[in-house]
């Protein structure tokens, strides 16, 4: 498992970069672009994260697959990346600048559990209340988890709001458990 850290820290210095030039979302299109790309062709992916292909040799392949495509501070970028032997981060690296590009825009994001699907009006409607309570733009994740009974569950950040009726079963039988009988 890669150590998400060592990516917030790549992600950091390219998105005050980013900040600095006002190119945040232009350069989080061109890291998710690349990203898609090594991933879509054959074998570059297992190419660049092979320990004994030389740095240069990848920064060449990068070159020739991405020259003219993204902006040279991008590019510079990733052969600084290649350089650091990170190259198998950029994934990371690029889910972590794109938190930070949506905490830039305000925006958070929040998962809503539920035991079935929920419509989509009650889902914009609950992302609007959850936007009014929370100050920020909220969108929202849909997972359905049918253990759950009934009910849903919202994850925000580090809250969790639990109304499954999992949990009110979990909590009536913790009473039960301390009730005294006499």
């Amino acid at each position: 498992m890669l150590n998400r850290s060592v990516a917030r820290r790549y992600a950091e210095a390219f998105f005050s970069i980013a900040r600095d030039n006002n190119k945040i979302d232009e350069f989080q299109q061109e890291l998710e672009k690349v990203v898609a790309t090594i991933k879509e062709v054959d074998n570059l992916e297992d190419y660049l994260s092979h320990l004994l292909v030389p740095a240069k040799e990848k920064k060449d392949v990068i070159n020739k697959v991405f020259a003219g495509h993204i902006s040279p501070l991008t590019m510079n970028f990733i052969m600084m990346v290649i350089d650091k032997r990170r190259e198998t981060y950029l994934e990371v690296i690029t889910e972590e600048y794109k938190e930070m590009a949506d905490e830039s825009r305000n925006i958070t994001k929040a998962e809503l559990v539920a035991a079935k699907e929920v419509p989509e009006e009650e889902v914009k409607t609950l992302a609007e209340k959850l936007s009014a309570s929370s100050g920020k733009t909220v969108k929202l994740q849909v997972k359905v988890d049918p253990a759950l009974i009934g009910g849903v569950k919202i994850r925000m950040g580090d809250r969790i709001i639990d109304g499954s009726v999992a949990k009110k079963l979990e909590m009536l039988k913790t009473q039960l458990k301390q009730a005294k009988i006499g």
